[in-house]
């Protein structure tokens, strides 16, 4: 289940190699799948490469776990890192994207980088489809917004609106959100991730629960958003906050406008 948007930058060529990978074994993959990366440090110090990892092949892969390094000018090794991609699964012909940070702050500016997959599972067959239908997206930076009860929201952050309907017949919990930020090159320059919400009766944000065939509006939060990117693509997976699979494929959206709303 997709919807896709124009890509920002033509893709390099990527290797068929990924056609023939068996997730669980390092030495199968190919890093030549890893794409619009960038290099940054935060306000605390730590070093993040950010990105996407590109599937072209019918290979389902679920539980994707990346390798960063950073090197010096020697070829040294500076540190290493490992973490899942957002969502943890790789579908067919789909783009997942990660967020690699490395453990010490103060790390010395690196020459180069690499990052590529160590590990994972290949599916038989692809996980099964959630039948949700996302009828709208909207991603809006606010102004001048005042204090939300619950929502510990600021001018530096990005709401992710949705409007969705679960078709499925049953209740869908668990709804976890992926946002993938980029530059004008087409790079990943921030990545976010977290729970998607859903407003109670009373008014107060509570994890999302799709219970029901009526279109709901669900969003979710992606905090200190850097201020001059205006494209951001998001990710909806099903499954516990923190788990290494789901149980569902993934939704992702086309590249969004990001809007700026004044109070």
């Amino acid at each position: 289940m997709k919807i896709r948007g124009r890509s920002l930058a033509p893709p390099a060529r990527r290797s068929v190699a990924l056609a023939l990978l068996v997730f669980a074994a390092a030495a199968a993959f190919d890093a030549r799948c890893i794409e619009r990366t960038h290099v940054w440090v935060d306000r605390d110090g730590y070093t993040h490469i950010t990105g996407e990892m590109v599937n072209d092949t019918d290979v389902q892969g679920a539980q994707i776990m990346l390798r960063g390094t950073l090197f010096d000018a020697a070829g040294n090794v500076l540190a290493v890192k490992d973490a899942p991609t957002c969502p943890p699964d790789t579908q067919p012909h789909h783009e997942t994207t990660f967020d690699i940070r490395f453990d010490n702050p103060g790390i010395p500016p690196p020459a180069r980088f690499d990052v590529r997959p160590i590990s994972g599972r290949a599916l038989d067959a692809p996980l099964p489809d959630p039948d949700v239908v996302v009828l709208e997206q909207a991603a809006i930076r606010f102004e001048g917004i005042p204090p939300i009860p619950g929502l510990p929201i600021t001018d530096s952050d990005v709401l992710l609106e949705f409007g969705a309907r679960n078709r499925s017949g049953h209740p869908l919990v668990g709804v976890q959100g992926c946002a993938a930020v980029y530059d004008q090159s087409g790079s990943v320059v921030f990545v976010s991730q977290g729970e998607v919400l859903e407003l109670g009766p009373d008014g107060t944000p509570r994890p999302a629960t799709m219970g029901s065939a009526a279109p709901v509006s669900i969003f979710m939060l992606a905090k200190d958003v850097p201020a001059g990117p205006v494209q951001i693509r998001a990710w909806l997976w099903f499954g516990a906050k923190g788990a290494p699979t789901s149980a569902y494929q993934f939704f992702e959206t086309p590249l969004i406008t990001i809007q700026t709303r004044r109070f």
